[in-house]
């Protein structure tokens, strides 16, 4: 797997972009990981190439080149990548936007 955070580290800062590249079998996390965002995040991922399982709270959404999706990322929630081709996507989480 592999991962480039796009976002410098700035004091203050409440949204972070990063591009993540899953090989064949790969997975960003399992599926009893906690979440690794706070309370209150929301997180937009954008599918650049591939083939993408996205499973939060216990559900699967397969997402493909050009599909985008956006979630509450307080949930627990990871991506794998379950074909035969590598695959790339973008994450934007952005801290304490959802609205109760």
């Amino acid at each position: 797997m592999g991962f480039e955070e796009l976002t410098p580290p700035l004091p203050g800062q409440r949204a972070d972009v990063s591009v993540h590249t899953l090989v064949p079998g790969a997975a960003t996390g399992g599926p009893d990981d906690p979440p690794i965002h706070e309370p209150g995040s929301r997180e937009t991922a954008v599918v650049l190439a591939g083939v993408i399982d996205l499973f939060i709270d216990g559900q699967r959404h397969e997402l493909a080149g050009g599909d985008s999706v956006t979630f509450d990322a307080d949930l627990p929630h990871h991506f794998e990548n379950n074909g035969s081709d590598e695959a790339r996507f973008i994450a934007v989480v952005a801290a304490g936007l959802r609205r109760g």
